[in-house]
C-alpha cells in the first residue's frame, strides 16, 4: 500500500472503504458496530449461560464510549451529555460483578501453591468472591438487560439520523487524534520511569495505551505495519491491565482481612458471653484460622507485583516503549501526512 488517501485503490465500484469515509459517517458506523455487539452480547448475559457474555458486554460499551469520546465533535448533538452518563452508569454497575469474576480466575491458579495451613484463608476467601459474584451477577439480570434495550434503541435511532459530511477522511482525522496521544503517553511512561511504585501512573498509562489501541483497530488493515502494531499495544496494555488487576486485588485482600479479624473476634465474644458460635464452619475448629492463607495470598499478589513492575521496567528501559511509540507516530503520519499549509475548506 502506498497511498492511504488514494479513493478507489481496487478499481471497484463498491462504496469507499471506512478509511475514506467522511468521519461523521466512519464514526457512526463503527458506533452502530460496537452497539451490535453489545446487543447480541446483553441477550446472552440476560439468558445466563455464557460464562464470556459479561466480559464480551462491557468490553463493546467501552470500545462505545471510546470511539464515543474521541470523535465527539464529529457527532455534533447526536448522543447528549444524559445519554452518555446512562451509559457510563451502566457500564460502572458491571464493574463489581467483573472484578469477582477475575479476582476468582487469579484465586484458582493460587489454590496448588498454597499449604494445608493456609487452605482455611482460601477457601474463605473464594466463597466470599463467589457469594459477591453471584450477587452482582443477579443485580445485572436484574436491571442491565432492560435498561440497555431502552437505551440501545435511543442510541440506534440517534446513529440512524442524517449528519454532515466533513471534506476530510476518517483517516486524517484518525491519525491528528493519534498525535497529542502519543504525546500524552510519552509523558505517563516518564512518569513510571521516575516513580514505578505510584500506580497512578501504571493506570493512566493503560488508560491511554486502550485509547491508542481502540483508535488505531478499525484502520490496522490498511496501515503497513498496523496488525503488529496492534500486537504490541496489547501486549503492553495486558501487562498494564495484570498490575492494575493486582492492585485492586490488593485491595480486596486488605477488606477481606479486616472483615475476618473482626468476625473472627465478634465470635469469641459471643462465646464469652456463654452463646453457641461456629462462624467459620469446621475451619473454627482447625488449629489455623483464615488469616495465615490471607496473609499468604497477600504475599503472591505483592510478587505478581514486584514482577510486573520488573517486565515493565525492561520494556521501558530496554527501549521498547519507545520503539513502540515511534511506531505509532508513524502510523500517525500514515493516516494523516503532516500539512505544511493549512487552506480553509468548505463543503461544496
Amino acid at each position: 500500500m502506498t497511498d492511504l488517501h488514494t479513493f478507489d485503490q481496487s478499481g471497484g465500484a463498491g462504496p469507499p472503504p471506512l478509511h475514506l469515509l467522511a468521519p461523521e459517517r466512519a464514526v457512526r458506523k463503527l458506533l452502530s458496530r460496537q452497539l451490535k455487539h453489545a446487543e447480541a452480547a446483553g441477550h446472552r448475559l440476560a439468558i445466563g449461560e455464557d460464562a464470556d457474555a459479561l466480559h464480551d458486554f462491557r468490553v463493546a460499551l467501552r470500545r462505545f464510549r471510546s470511539i464515543e469520546r474521541a470523535y465527539r465533535d464529529w457527532l455534533a448533538d447526536t448522543l447528549p451529555k444524559k445519554m452518555r452518563k446512562r451509559l457510563q452508569s451502566l457500564v460502572r454497575s458491571t464493574g463489581p460483578a467483573r472484578d469477582s469474576e477475575v479476582q476468582l480466575v487469579w484465586l484458582d491458579a493460587q489454590g496448588g501453591a498454597l499449604r494445608p495451613g493456609q487452605r482455611a484463608g482460601y477457601q474463605w476467601l473464594r466463597r466470599r468472591l463467589e457469594d459477591r459474584q453471584r450477587q452482582g451477577y443477579a443485580a445485572i439480570r436484574a436491571a442491565a438487560p432492560l435498561e440497555f434495550a431502552a437505551l440501545s434503541a435511543i442510541l440506534r435511532a440517534a446513529l440512524t439520523m442524517p449528519s454532515e459530511a466533513t471534506p476530510t477522511s476518517f483517516a486524517q482525522v484518525t491519525g491528528e487524534q493519534l498525535r497529542p496521544l502519543i504525546a500524552e503517553l510519552g509523558s505517563s511512561f516518564t512518569a513510571i520511569g521516575e516513580d514505578q511504585e505510584k500506580m497512578a501512573h501504571v493506570h493512566d498509562a493503560r488508560l491511554l495505551v486502550k485509547r491508542a489501541r481502540y483508535l488505531l483497530e478499525p484502520l490496522a488493515a490498511v496501515l503497513p505495519d498496523g496488525r503488529e502494531l496492534l500486537r504490541g499495544l496489547g501486549g503492553l496494555q495486558d501487562l498494564l491491565g495484570e498490575m492494575h488487576d493486582a492492585e485492586v486485588l490488593a485491595g480486596s485482600l486488605g477488606e477481606a482481612a479486616a472483615e475476618a479479624g473482626a468476625a473472627r473476634y465478634r465470635a469469641l465474644v459471643r462465646q464469652a458471653l456463654g452463646e453457641e458460635v461456629d462462624v467459620f464452619g469446621p475451619m473454627a475448629r482447625t488449629r489455623s484460622d483464615e488469616r495465615a492463607g490471607l496473609a499468604a495470598l497477600a504475599q503472591r499478589v505483592q510478587a505478581q507485583m514486584c514482577s510486573g513492575r520488573a517486565g515493565l521496567r525492561e520494556k521501558i528501559g530496554g527501549g521498547e516503549v519507545a520503539a513502540l511509540l515511534r511506531r505509532l507516530a508513524e502510523a500517525a503520519d500514515q493516516l494523516a501526512p503532516p500539512r505544511l499549509f493549512s487552506m480553509p475548506q468548505t463543503i461544496s
